[in-house]
């Protein structure tokens, strides 16, 4: 996958020296109390951060996780992927969906929109994905706030399980390809 750059960040693979930048944001409860990485402990964010280095070489992997970084330092401040949706069979086969994480001392920025909005662009020209979806539980009013500043459509809530079995009220959003007429 191509890095990708916009006014303020670079998005890029993840390398095992991102280490503590990451696990600082994906440690501190106020960013994962709405996300699986809540339960997760050191070792397993490690082991995490090792398969996503590996699985960066794979060029037919199925999901791309981006690291977002400034332009200006190069400094770790956020993840974000996207990849197969779990809701693809339901969606259709063309279906990808998203998530991310952001350092709290980088809220309120604009950051999250801001690399949303140019991995949203390359899944639709560069790989030819026709609809992308999101979800967060119902308290996460930020991240819903992200998805409506993409562009994306309020399609509904559910009760549905995270890749991790977590059961929640999700809201749903959706972005689709637009097609020349």
């Amino acid at each position: 996958m191509p890095t990708l750059e916009t006014e303020r960040l670079i998005l890029r693979d993840f390398v095992l020296s991102d280490w503590e930048a990451l696990n600082s944001f994906l440690s501190d409860p106020a960013v994962t109390r709405f996300m699986h990485f809540a339960s997760w402990d050191e070792e397993k964010r490690r082991r995490w951060l090792a398969s996503l280095v590996q699985e960066a070489s794979n060029p037919h992997r199925d999901a791309y996780h981006w690291a977002l970084t400034l332009r200006s330092n190069g400094q770790l401040i956020g993840w974000l992927v996207m990849g197969w949706s779990l809701h693809a069979s339901e969606e259709g086969e063309r279906t990808r969906e998203c998530g991310y994480a952001l350092n709290r001392h980088f809220w309120g920025q604009g950051y999250m929109p801001e690399a949303l909005q140019a991995a949203i662009t390359c899944e639709f020209t560069v790989l030819g994905t026709r609809r992308i979806i999101a979800e967060c539980e119902t308290e996460n009013v930020a991240s819903a706030r992200v998805m409506q500043k993409c562009g994306m459509e309020y399609e509904g809530m559910f009760y549905d399980a995270d890749f991790e079995g977590n059961w929640a009220n999700r809201y749903r959003y959706k972005i689709v390809k637009s097609v020349p007429r």
